[in-house]
């Protein structure tokens, strides 16, 4: 199903940003709130994926060698679906860190939800916990 429907059937804001992809306001149950990007589907010889990503922070400088270990670990020891990435250098030198999902485009509507609702709830956990390094602190 369509990005586009499937954010119709679930009564979720969105937009379209320059790259074609979806720009999803996403409200967990204890009230906070993300953006969670979504892409259309990428395809290679047998599979067709939809990737789901949410940023976490936007560390100043080089990303600590610590954090990055925890992060890794983390994928290893906690995470069901996806990880994290950097997503690029904003232009005042900060490095985006974001938590991706990929999930078939033949999904289930409950299980693009779950994703969603999974990328969301952990970009904004760390977020939170990296609060201090945005800061500068």
């Amino acid at each position: 199903m369509p990005v586009e429907r499937t954010l119709r059937r679930l009564d979720l804001e969105y937009a379209l940003d320059r790259e074609g992809d979806f720009r999803v306001s996403v409200k967990l149950d204890d009230g906070r709130e993300t953006i969670v990007g979504i892409s259309p589907a990428v395809a290679n010889e047998k599979i067709r994926v939809r990737s789901m990503w949410s940023v976490a922070g936007r560390i100043p400088g080089k990303l600590p060698d610590s954090l990055a270990e925890n992060l890794l670990a983390d994928v290893w020891e906690s995470r069901i679906w996806g990880g994290w990435a950097l997503a690029g250098i904003t232009s005042d030198g900060r490095h985006v860190l974001v938590y991706i999902t990929r999930i078939p485009a033949s999904s289930s509507i409950r299980m693009f939800k779950e994703a969603l609702m999974y990328t969301a709830e952990t970009a904004i956990n760390l977020r939170e916990a990296l609060s201090y390094l945005e800061e500068g602190v």
